[in-house]
């Protein structure tokens, strides 16, 4: 691997296209939203010059047909110059490399997108919170067959299938109605027997169902054809508006000319060049995105590597990254004064089959695209090559919060990766974010060999999907481009309550007696041991909950979510013929993440010190003591337990073990409550398999389809119905929650009532007094490599302390202390303090003041939960929170 000398700072062209998207961020951005009005109603609008060949009314289309259809109508919104005026997605700014740009929208603030699903539909949907904005987006982009052999060829294999299909539909539907005939012929026979009428029935319904299987198959090969013609023709339009722009300004001519020859060739024609393969990575990209699936960039150091080797302009190869990042980045908001205007997330725009629950604000600049570099290839070997390099530069040079990068590392990564992350993290104060291969390999690897044979074969198999694995938009491990990810959450204080107050929250209602009721009742704990055996027994009713959620998603999806254009290029679909959300992929994750880990473990540390062993309070003093918030603020409460109350508090927030200090007590409780929870994990996957997915002996047939039926599906099996074998995960995180999820509990160790639990699984901030050493001491002994669904730590480096030399330290006793994921963080209680009050001011103050003082922060950029976001764009809680996380190396 040759050693290129790379720029550190942005090209003057790419500075100018920075402060360009910088100015928008921090003005108001409503008026650059789409609206419905600038496309038409894919279902109700009669056009008589339909761009594509119909063979029936688009109303009377399947719905993944009409989806593609909408996908056209949104590129073609996209690049019309008339809505370019207020959406800007027509621009070609001056300098920059490639083509096309991104409408608003983040996880935060919602989509447009144009309307394809039916009044029915919609109405049917709202009893599931589910409709067309409910994609799920957490999966990634392995862009290596798009580039390689182009969306041509996808179009070609559509149209072989469709060719295939057509006459055997054709011949279906006539031994269908031969069968319907023969059936009403045999009922309308007063001799006919009820097993004759019965296998009549049988027999009609065997070749209606393979009809309808069929039918499927067509639309699928349909939509996916339709919507990879749409980016064809979204990708020649902008050629067109390069062209004209040419002609405007000649200085710039050839280049302009250029990037139109480009788009006439990608995506449609595989790639050859670095330009042209950055450029057919941009269309696609900005394509899934403006068709609301916000989906992550892959292993793009993998990717591109191939054509930086050929590419003898590395300073132009940087730039072109680096006007990539820019692309990425588009939809920045850097001002919190015009959000409400910019809100269009919609009741069913969920996360699941659940209303829209996340931290909308803390989500406005959260675009589910991460890059991720490095690791190992799927063979084992080192994956690190001069694209891990160049991506890793370019991210640090422009400096934004999106897209989020992560770089994979492992014992035997080179040193100079290891030493450049450690710098790049120095100077952007938060980038990259770094995974462990020695640990998240693993889990993968134990994840994958579930209810797989133990051969040579499939061991091999599974070990090169887990050595190839990458993150989503968030942090959470997936394949790359080869499964399809769901997941769902539960906080752990939660079960940590109803272990204490005999299944109910210790919230303080006094209109629902001793607390709002979450589980199964248990008894009044008498010991340390009860404790923790009423916390299994919740523990596995909210697991049990969670698994089930992950089966309805895919019972549901299908019909009002598929994603053809992503479908094309997930590894299983096409071969299927079926979309990602009917099962289509050829893996299938679902990972259920706990919270508030670091919460649960301060507390039941305090609960067995204070009240088990040193007997200073009773179990029932201490209830009470969380029921009245420890007293705060409570001037009604008699003087003694006013005084109890503050004691119980003191003694809990600071003289009792804490999460992620290296000690004994709280690290065994740690290893305890992570074990408890796997099995749980475990327990409730094997249960939620023999109840949704797998098919069983016909003596259990009847028993398992009344329980599936008690737990609200009445269909097939998914394993017969999708050929589903879902990998079940167990994991550890909030994401951006911490804020929201600590609402719904009650108050504990080191927080009062309704405050933020713990970061992921993160010291509770402030609790820290062993240094960030302390903490990767404790992580080495939680046995991480089970947790397939992610475990991620995040860490606030005191800047004052700090320098790179510290930073590659912490990268290495993260990889030999068995982290499993970590975020870094270089800053000063003090800077975050004078961030914070100027937020405050800013919204008081008229809109070009307010950007004039925010503007000097726009390039401090924090880690919450999943990505990377502008410190100046968090609600003021999570804001309050961050000041209190810078801690020293020791």
């Amino acid at each position: 691997m040759k050693t290129m000398k790379l720029s550190t700072e942005m090209s003057a062209r790419v500075k100018k296209l920075y402060d360009h998207l910088i100015t928008k961020a921090l003005g108001d951005r409503s008026n650059e939203w789409f609206t419905q009005e600038m496309f038409d109603d894919v279902v109700k609008a009669k056009d008589p010059n339909e761009r594509f060949p119909l063979w029936k009314p688009i109303e009377n289309c399947s719905v993944i047909v009409r989806r593609a259809i909408a996908i056209d109508r949104m590129l073609l919104a996209m690049t019309d110059e008339e809505n370019s005026k207020h959406t800007h997605t027509a621009d070609i700014l001056e300098g920059d490399l490639l083509l096309g740009n991104m409408p608003m929208g983040s996880n935060g603030l919602g989509k447009v997108f144009p309307r394809f699903l039916t009044d029915d539909e919609l109405r049917a949907g709202s009893i599931t919170n589910r409709n067309a904005a409910s994609l799920f987006g957490h999966n990634t982009m392995n862009y290596e067959e798009l580039l390689s052999d182009g969306l041509q060829k996808k179009i070609d294999f559509c149209s072989k299938q469709l060719d295939e299909l057509s006459p055997i539909i054709k011949n279906g539907k006539k031994d269908t109605a031969i069968l319907e005939k023969k059936y009403e012929e045999i009922c309308r026979d007063k001799k006919a027997s009820a097993e004759e009428k019965e296998e009549g029935l049988r027999l009609l319904r065997n070749a209606d169902g393979k009809l309808i299987a069929q039918k499927k198959k067509f639309d699928f090969y349909w939509a996916v054809k339709l919507a990879c013609q749409s980016v064809i023709d979204y990708a020649n339009r902008f050629a067109d508006l390069a062209e004209k722009e040419a002609v405007k300004h000649p200085e710039r001519a050839d280049e302009l000319n250029e990037l139109a020859r480009i788009a006439r060739k990608v995506p449609a024609q595989p790639a050859e060049t670095f330009h042209e393969a950055m450029q057919c990575i941009c269309f696609f990209h900005i394509a899934l995105h403006a068709s609301m699936n916000f989906i992550s960039l892959g292993r793009l150091d993998q990717v591109l590597y191939p054509y930086l080797e050929k590419e003898t302009d590395v300073d132009k190869a940087l730039e072109i990254i680096e006007c990539f990042i820019l692309k990425c980045a588009g939809r920045l908001n850097l001002s919190s004064k015009h959000l409400i205007k910019q809100d269009h997330v919609d009741y069913a725009t969920v996360l699941g089959t659940h209303p829209y629950y996340i931290d909308q604000k803390a989500g406005v600049n959260n675009f589910l695209q991460n890059i991720i570099v490095g690791g190992k290839k799927p063979d084992g070997t080192d994956a690190t090559n001069d694209c891990t390099y160049l991506i890793i530069q370019a991210v640090e040079n422009v400096n934004l919060s999106a897209p989020g990068i992560y770089v994979r590392i492992h014992k035997d990564s080179p040193e100079r990766l290891i030493q450049k992350v450690a710098s790049s993290i120095f100077k952007t104060k938060n980038n990259p974010s770094v995974l462990n291969d020695d640990i998240m390999i693993p889990a993968m690897y134990k994840a994958l060999m579930q209810d797989e044979k133990d051969t040579p074969e499939v061991r091999k198999k599974m070990q090169e999907l887990a050595n190839d694995y990458c993150v989503d938009g968030c942090w959470e491990p997936i394949l790359n481009g080869k499964s399809d990810w769901t997941f769902t959450m539960l906080v752990g204080m939660q079960a940590v309550e109803a272990a204490l107050n005999q299944g109910a929250s210790l919230k303080k209602d006094e209109a629902l007696f001793r607390g709002a009721k979450m589980s199964p009742t248990t008894p009044v704990p008498q010991s340390f041991d009860d404790v923790m055996t009423y916390l299994e027994s919740h523990l596995q009713f909210f697991v049990d909950q969670s698994v089930m959620s992950l089966f309805m998603y895919y019972m549901i999806d299908e019909n009002a979510a598929p994603s053809p254009l992503f479908s094309a290029y997930l590894e299983g679909c096409m071969d299927k013929g079926a979309d990602k959300a009917a099962g289509g992929a050829n893996h299938n994750l679902g990972g259920i993440v706990i919270g508030a880990v670091p919460d649960m473990v301060n507390q039941l540390s305090a609960i067995r010190h204070w009240v088990f062993d040193k007997k200073e309070y009773t179990l029932e003093q201490v209830c009470e003591a969380i029921r009245e918030n420890f007293g705060e603020n409570n001037s009604s409460l008699p003087a003694d337990k006013t005084k109890l109350y503050k004691d119980i508090k003191v003694n809990f927030d600071t003289n009792s073990p804490k999460f992620g200090n290296n000690n004994v007590d709280a690290d065994k409780l740690t290893c305890d409550i992570l074990d408890m929870f796997y099995h749980c994990v475990q327990n409730s996957a094997s249960f939620g398999k023999k109840l949704f997915q797998d098919d069983v002996p016909e003596r259990e047939w009847r028993k398992i389809a009344s329980l599936r039926a008690l737990a609200g599906y009445y269909g097939l099996p998914l394993g017969k119905k999708f050929n589903i074998k879902m990998k079940i995960t167990a994991g550890i995180g909030t994401f951006e929650q911490y804020n929201w999820q600590g609402r719904g509990v009650a108050a504990s160790a080191n927080r009062l009532d309704g405050m933020p639990i713990a970061p992921n699984f993160s010291p509770v901030p402030g609790t820290v007094h062993q240094g960030i050493m302390g903490t990767m001491n404790s992580l080495s002994k939680f046995k991480l490599e089970r947790f397939a669904a992610g475990v991620i730590t995040d860490i606030c480096l005191n800047d004052e302390s700090v320098n790179d030399k510290i930073v590659e330290q912490v990268l290495n006793e993260f990889i030999h202390k068995y982290g499993a994921m970590m975020t870094v963080a270089i800053g000063t209680t003090d800077k975050y303090k004078e961030i914070y009050e100027a937020a405050k001011e800013a919204s008081t103050l008229p809109e070009a003041e307010a950007a004039a003082l925010l503007a000097k922060y726009a390039g401090v950029n924090v880690r919450i939960g999943g990505w990377q976001t502008p410190f100046i764009t968090l609600p003021l809680d999570h804001m309050e929170n961050y000041i209190k996380r810078p801690v020293k190396l020791e």
